[in-house]
């Protein structure tokens, strides 16, 4: 609009307020064989009149069409426009203008155009792309809110997507109209589309794992399936230690578009299980969609963080596998964009927040770049497991004590407790957080040093539940209530515990310890001040009966064997194990005093036994003296004969064998009738 006296020319362009009326409809016609077709027809009317000595009128009119637009012509009331260009500040845009008589108060015109769109070769500096199954390009149509209505219609076979969900489609035999009355802002509507027929795409197996992907590619663009194919063969098992996890199998298809291009991201997308990615040969990129099969939104809360990690994750496998990467630059913190990034989940991208989303990219990647990018591959992997599992840095690596999906808060505690990293809160503080972030961090820093000094004093068990749980929620108020109800005596007699199984060369109690660590309420941290000091008692019981029952030699294991005393230890390890500790006191001192007779019972045994056998031995070597002192040829006494024969008083001498009457006696050997008889003979001997 141009405020002249007499009149002045002016170019008219989309533009609410300035006295112009601007309607129009748009259609572009994709065949997915050939170059899109487009025709605009735009109305005009001047609205602005006359004031004072002023007159308002309009001569020349011009709309937004692709750089690479050909063809392109202009008529208005049957005659043609010559079409003149302007560059915008977009590469990929210009303006196509035309000239007419003045546009007076209360005139209409009508500018019908028409243009085509070739597309521009693969991989080139613009974003449009038309080819055989295939077309993306940007939808511009200008006009005031509410008279702008866009219109693409494509064959069924035709995939359609776009960066706005404004469009309905329409279906018509074999063709489908997606139609859009509405507009993107107040100028009009701005959209990118992108259509595909995955018939006529180039597809191309891979085998991950096990895994069949499909790549689907442009037609003929056989240097991008083939980079793809490369990096995910060789990079996959790169990755997977990366992350510290096996490849989840959720993904069927990565396809080449030029949308992500446009968006300045490209995308997983978990509903068609399918990676969307440019046609830029970018390792970094397509390691940054891979790894969001484990990293997405459904085990991470913040959008930085799953961002974030995705971004080192693939830089960092894109490095190792030697394929070209892009990383993003670091961010200004002060940038006019600038967005805390706890913030970055409620930036609207509908309402031209561009830059700010770009910032959030470039400060995501900063910022875990800073928190993870220096731990090395084992580290990171166990990191990055333990956070896609929803552990909690208070508690022992691979439980779920108080499992939860991991935003900022919890990564930074698993950064600084698991990983070790130097500097992490300051990082935080400056790319994260805003005023209420970081008024809990000026909280957090007092009560982390409070828990790890109770940690320290507590030995190798954890602190108690309660007060693991207010600090993995942050909640830091609770946390000193936990600390203040424990006390500083019942984490340093739960170390003393741990002290006291390392002398006795016991394991440390398994109920006292899950006493201790499952306290949660003040009833339970109570129930310690009590508990663990006895336990120190009883530990040092038990190890003494288990001291006592070892050592001293054969003599005393004879007593102990006898005495049962393993018996008892057994009884005072299992009842102290169970957390019964009178019982196990009980059983460690009768153990013990079994243990100290044990010697004793063990010698009287041995004393006992050597006796009786010293007596048989006795007994038997006068039996053998006395057999020795019978006569040679003199039958045995009755008993004495293996046949069972007669006694020497019923047996008859051989002939010419002398009689045993008649046999010399020895000066202490009876006579024959002195010699007792067999019935006489001691019990001893018969046996």
């Amino acid at each position: 609009m141009c405020a002249v006296l007499l009149g002045a020319p002016t170019a008219a362009s989309a533009d609410t307020g300035d006295g112009l009326s601007e309607t129009s409809r748009t259609r572009y016609e994709v065949d997915g064989s050939g170059p899109v077709r487009v025709t605009v027809t735009t109305t005009i009317r001047n609205e602005q009149p006359a004031s004072g000595m002023y007159v308002y009128y309009w001569d020349a009119y011009g709309i937004p069409v692709p750089a690479s637009a050909t063809d392109v012509t202009a008529t208005s009331g049957g005659a043609t426009l010559p079409v003149t260009f302007e560059q915008t500040e977009d590469p990929s845009t210009r303006i196509a203008g035309v000239s007419f008589s003045p546009l007076n108060y209360g005139r209409e015109r009508t500018v019908e155009w028409s243009y085509t769109i070739p597309g521009e070769p693969i991989r080139s500096e613009g974003y449009t792309r038309v080819g055989p199954g295939y077309a993306t390009f940007a939808v511009n149509a200008a006009g005031d809110p509410g008279q702008v209505t866009v219109e693409i219609a494509t064959p069924t076979s035709m995939d359609f997507d776009s960066t706005w969900d404004g469009f309905t489609p329409v279906l018509d035999g074999e063709t489908r109209t997606h139609r859009a009355t509405e507009s993107t802002d107040d100028y009009g509507t701005w959209a990118f589309v992108s259509l595909r027929d995955p018939a006529q795409a180039d597809e191309t197996s891979v085998d991950v794992g096990g895994n069949e992907l499909v790549l689907e590619s442009f037609p003929g663009d056989t240097e991008w399936s083939g980079f793809v194919e490369e990096q995910v063969v060789t990079g996959m098992p790169v990755l997977e230690r990366a992350v510290g996890m096996p490849w989840p199998g959720s993904l069927e298809r990565i396809r080449e578009d030029v949308s992500p291009g446009v968006l300045g991201y490209a995308w997983f997308d978990s509903a068609s299980w399918e990676i969307v990615i440019p046609e830029d040969l970018d390792a970094g990129l397509l390691f940054h969609e891979l790894s969001h099969a484990w990293l997405a939104g459904d085990r991470f809360a913040d959008r930085w963080v799953y961002e974030g990690l995705a971004e080192v994750v693939g830089q960092r496998v894109a490095a190792e596998t030697g394929g070209p990467a892009e990383p993003r630059p670091a961010p200004a913190r002060d940038a006019a964009d600038a967005v805390p990034l706890v913030a970055w989940q409620e930036v609207d991208l509908d309402d031209g927040a561009g830059a700010a989303e770009e910032y959030a990219y470039a400060a995501a990647w900063t910022a875990m770049s800073e928190l993870v990018g220096g731990l090395d591959e084992d580290a990171l992997g166990g990191l990055v497991a333990a956070a896609y599992a929803g552990e909690s840095a208070y508690d022992a690596p691979g439980t779920l004590d108080h499992p939860g999906v991991t935003d900022g808060r919890r990564l930074l505690d698993l950064v600084e407790v698991r990983g070790g990293v130097a500097g992490a809160e300051a990082t935080y503080r400056t790319w994260v957080a805003d005023a209420d972030e970081t008024a809990l961090l000026d909280a957090r820093a007092p009560a982390r040093e409070a828990y790890v000094e109770l940690d320290a004093a507590d030995g190798a068990w954890s602190p108690p539940a309660g007060l693991r749980a207010a600090m993995t929620d942050w909640a830091f108020e609770d946390a000193e209530a936990a600390r203040a109800a424990i006390g500083a005596d019942a984490a340093a007699a739960a170390g003393h515990v741990q002290e006291a199984a390392r002398a006795a060369g016991l394991p440390d109690p398994a109920a006292v310890r899950e006493q201790y660590e499952d306290a949660g309420s003040a009833e339970e941290y109570a129930a310690l001040a009590t508990t663990l000091p006895r336990a120190v008692e009883v530990v040092g019981s038990v190890g003494d009966a288990v001291s006592a029952a070892s050592g001293g030699g054969p003599l005393a294991d004879l007593g102990r064997l006898l005495l049962d005393v393993d018996g008892s230890v057994v009884d005072a390890r299992a009842a102290l194990d169970d957390g019964r500790l009178d019982d196990a006191a009980t059983a460690a001192d009768d153990a013990s005093s079994r243990a100290a007779a044990a010697p004793w019972l063990g010698t009287g045994g041995v004393l006992l036994v050597v006796v009786a056998l010293a007596g048989a031995v006795l007994l038997l070597a006068r039996r053998r003296a006395r057999r020795r002192a019978q006569p040679e040829g003199e039958p045995a006494v009755d008993g004495d004969r293996p046949d069972g024969g007669t006694s020497a008083d019923d047996a008859t001498p051989a002939e010419g064998e002398p009689h045993a009457g008649d046999e010399p006696l020895a000066d202490d050997e009876p006579t024959s009738g002195e010699q007792p008889s067999v019935d006489e003979e001691p019990e001893a001997v018969k046996a």
